[in-house]
């Protein structure tokens, strides 16, 4: 799952700008759910994290596990759990480690994963383009479509049931377990695939932030710019996230909905951050919020000093103020030619003395 895909211009208060990502340096605190994690260790620069509360959901299905009537079936017993759960701890770590991978390719910046129960939050800070955002985003799903080119096969050829084994029902981890009960390397392989199947369907979901709603902003970035595309997506998500939750209300499926009402709030949050950006920071253009990002440059460019991107966002926001202001000059000056200067309230004067002034330094 690829809920954090975001890049500095999605963050206009800088919090993502430190190293270690959303998470890296923090200390537990109660105030901040993001923080209560357990540190795995660290691969190639990018430190992992598993949060407290994957820890407690392992907790709780071995504990269904045990307490579960045994003649329920295979599904029931604790070590298929135990081999489910560890399929999926694996699956999402590589599906995470694979937006890393992906980022990095693509010029960008991966340097912390968090996994949870919901799937895994990489932090990945990929430029402000589309097409780097959209290698960082199919990174992952392309993890789970390589394991799945060699699960399926094996499985099909293994067991000769192609449909509800080496095909699993999405919806019911157990109809394929008779088919392999008695054989624990083919039901480890079942259970990876599974897990693997499911994750990927779940994440193409066109609902923003999963990497389905993801990919759709990044394809539209190319011809909406950034914020349009970003607003896009995002109502899109809403109607995805309705659509789900109906879905698993109508099937009863609580971890659906739960999902559905997790993408909506997301939706919701990213829209107020893009209109936040948009409305009151004045960054609407592309290359405004590139400035904005403070993404650092590919390799074959030019270092500039902190100093220097300062004076280009302080540029971008002096032309993005001029461009407002030679808008609302006209019907300033249309105000002036009937009512006079005294008509002006206090913001058209401070816009005409600012226009003033720079016709001044110009000459």
């Amino acid at each position: 799952m690829n809920w954090q895909d975001r890049d500095y211009a999605d963050d206009p208060m800088g919090n993502l700008g430190r190293p270690g990502g959303d998470w890296g340096g923090l200390r537990p605190r109660f105030d901040n759910p993001m923080s209560w994690s357990i540190m795995l260790g660290r691969v190639s620069g990018i430190t992992v994290r598993i949060h407290i509360a994957f820890l407690i959901y392992i907790v709780v299905e071995f504990a269904r596990g045990m307490t579960a009537d045994k003649g329920a079936g295979p599904a029931m017993d604790v070590p298929v759990v135990g081999i489910f759960l560890g399929a999926l701890f694996l699956v999402v770590l590589l599906h995470e480690f694979g937006h890393c991978i992906a980022c990095r390719y693509a010029h960008g910046q991966a340097n912390e994963i968090l996994m949870w129960p919901l799937g895994g939050l990489a932090y990945c800070a990929p430029p402000h383009h589309w097409r780097a955002h959209f290698v960082t985003v199919a990174g992952g799903p392309l993890v789970n479509v390589l394991i799945l080119s060699l699960t399926i096969p094996l499985l099909g050829v293994l067991t000769g049931a192609w449909w509800g084994v080496a095909l699993p029902n999405p919806f019911a981890p157990a109809s394929g377990l008779n088919e392999v009960a008695g054989s624990w390397p083919l039901l480890i392989l079942y259970a990876l695939n599974f897990v693997t199947l499911v994750l990927l369907l779940f994440n193409l979901l066109p609902i923003f932030p999963l990497d389905g709603g993801r990919l759709l902003q990044s394809l539209l970035w190319k011809s909406m710019g950034y914020s349009r595309s970003m607003q896009v997506s995002v109502y899109a998500g809403y109607i995805g996230a309705i659509l789900l939750g109906m879905v698993g209300l109508i099937w009863g499926h609580i971890l659906l909905v739960l999902i559905a009402a997790m993408g909506g709030i997301t939706c919701y949050m990213t829209l107020k951050q893009v209109k936040f950006t948009d409305d009151f920071m004045g960054y609407e253009s592309d290359a405004s919020y590139e400035l904005f990002s403070g993404n650092e440059q590919d390799d074959d460019e030019p270092r500039v000093s902190r100093r220097e991107r300062r004076e280009e966002r302080k540029r971008a926001r002096d032309a993005s103020e001029a461009e407002q202001d030679a808008a609302a000059m006209e019907e300033i000056l249309e105000k002036i030619s009937e009512h006079g200067m005294e008509s002006l309230d206090a913001r058209e004067r401070r816009i005409l003395e600012r226009v003033t002034e720079r016709k001044r330094q110009s000459e």
